[in-house]
């Protein structure tokens, strides 16, 4: 019989220090600090939230502002991120227990995923980088109170460059994106030892830029700090971990953000001579019928590489094998692909499921509908230079109990009985100038081979989706 492996567990490091040892002590701060909000919930709960971790007497009430939006969430995964504080490193760690443990308990590490993050040159297991830091294991306790059965990823990011975030930001925008019961925690204070008076003014628009959701107005504004106050230590002791953030919500879509708080240890000790900010800042990302946009530079990367892969295609019979050239493009989403000659149409296929990058899936797609579209001979390259590519990008699908929540021309259709399906984008009811009734219609007779009112009986199941589309 083979020995179980005895699990790996973390002990608190900054309990009695940094927070409560007691466990009564805890449940009972944390429940009073998140019950306090500022800003009142309305909706989902924010899927990024930046939290800072001084001792909860000085901050913890800032901390709470952003806990208290996720109370009582279904959260199953929880990616903790921070900056190492206590081991100089080279690399971003993740850490290597199966457990975290605190006074109210153990929490267990979503191993799992550790495999999908780490990157040889990049990202590495270190349990020790982890042992004795103290910037995430003060969110845990709050995690553990507003939230049940959760597993933690807990990330400190070293002395790294630019391109080690692109690719950190990179292997954990899939989980936010894929699962919405996916949290990340950004675990960060704000200017170091400035007075009162300066570190205001300074957290103020440091708080600013992050809520913008743009990376490079965050750089931006911590250039100009360091210029006009250069004996500051930092703006941002998670400077790092907050890119990382605003890259993922970028490549996500960022819906909306909102300050919660802004405070500093002075308003605590008195000490107004020397503070350290705190702010707290909550943040929506895009999902499903809330669908991201692909901006223009995106969509002219990607008509470039359908016509790349057609032609290429055509003259070899083979894809070239070419990187995205932007990491946005390497996110899973579903695709269709129109092909038209003259105006009329050449082949038009796709798939409603986001099975791979849309940057691999619009290049399969456009050689797919060139040459296995049943209704059209294959395209040869001697039509090349007269077909013209629409690519339509597909948010995820959503069912719908009457088929009044259409909205025509907006929504494209999917329509399931059994085994038989069918779906229409919604362009197509532009373009063949039809009502809602004789659109859902020509999806029972043209696309399932069923009577034209199938869309009427109960045992056919209708979704909506939304597409970005354009065109060469």
């Amino acid at each position: 019989m083979v020995k179980k492996k005895p699990s790996q567990i973390r002990l608190a490091a900054a309990a009695g220090q940094f927070y409560p040892n007691c466990p009564k002590e805890i449940r009972s701060q944390v429940e009073r600090l998140v019950d306090q909000p500022n800003v009142v919930l309305a909706g989902q709960p924010p899927q990024i939230i930046l939290v800072p971790h001084a001792g909860w007497s000085y901050s913890g009430a800032v901390a709470g502002q952003a806990f208290g939006l996720i109370k009582a969430a279904n959260f199953d995964t929880v990616i903790l991120l921070g900056s190492a504080h206590r081991v100089l490193t080279n690399k971003i760690v993740i850490d290597g227990h199966d457990f975290w443990q605190t006074p109210l308990g153990q929490t267990p590490v979503a191993g799992n995923l550790t495999a999908e993050l780490v990157d040889d040159d990049v990202i590495a297991v270190d349990r020790l980088v982890h042992q004795d830091d103290h910037v995430l294991e003060v969110e845990l306790p709050f995690l553990q109170t507003v939230l049940t059965n959760f597993r933690i990823l807990p990330i400190l990011i070293g002395q790294v460059d630019d391109q080690s975030l692109l690719v950190l930001a990179k292997k954990i925008r899939p989980i936010l994106a894929n699962n919405p019961k996916a949290l990340l925690v950004i675990s960060s204070d704000l200017s170091h030892y400035p007075d009162q008076t300066t570190a205001n003014k300074a957290d103020t628009q440091i708080l600013a830029a992050i809520a913008s959701g743009d990376k490079e107005k965050f750089d931006q504004t911590l250039a100009i700090l360091v210029d006009q106050y250069p004996a500051v230590d930092t703006f941002a002791c998670g400077a790092d971990p907050i890119r990382v953030g605003l890259l993922i919500a970028d490549q996500i879509g960022l819906r909306e953000a909102k300050i919660l708080i802004r405070s500093d240890s002075g308003t605590v000790s008195n000490q107004v001579e020397q503070v350290v900010g705190y702010g707290a800042v909550a943040f929506w990302l895009k999902r499903g019928q809330d669908f991201a946009e692909i901006d223009q530079e995106e969509k002219n990367l990607l008509l470039s590489w359908a016509r790349e892969a057609l032609t290429s295609y055509l003259a070899t019979g083979q894809i070239p094998l070419k990187k995205a050239p932007r990491v946005s493009l390497e996110t899973k989403k579903a695709v269709f692909v129109t092909l038209k000659k003259d105006n009329q149409l050449r082949g038009c296929l796709g798939g409603l499921e986001a099975k791979e990058p849309v940057w691999q899936a619009v290049a399969n797609m456009t050689v797919t509908a060139a040459a296995n579209d049943p209704r059209f001979l294959p395209i040869d390259k001697d039509e090349l230079f007269k077909i013209k590519i629409e690519i339509s990008v597909l948010s995820t699908l959503k069912k719908i109990n009457y088929f009044d929540e259409i909205k025509l021309g907006h929504h494209g259709v999917f329509l399931k009985k059994g085994e038989i399906t069918g779906t229409f984008l919604p362009q197509v009811a532009k373009e063949g100038d039809w009502n809602k009734e004789s659109f859902l219609g020509e999806i029972c007779s043209q696309k399932m081979g069923l009577s034209s009112d199938c869309y009427l009986d109960p045992e056919t199941e209708i979704f909506i989706y939304t597409v970005c589309s354009f065109s060469e």
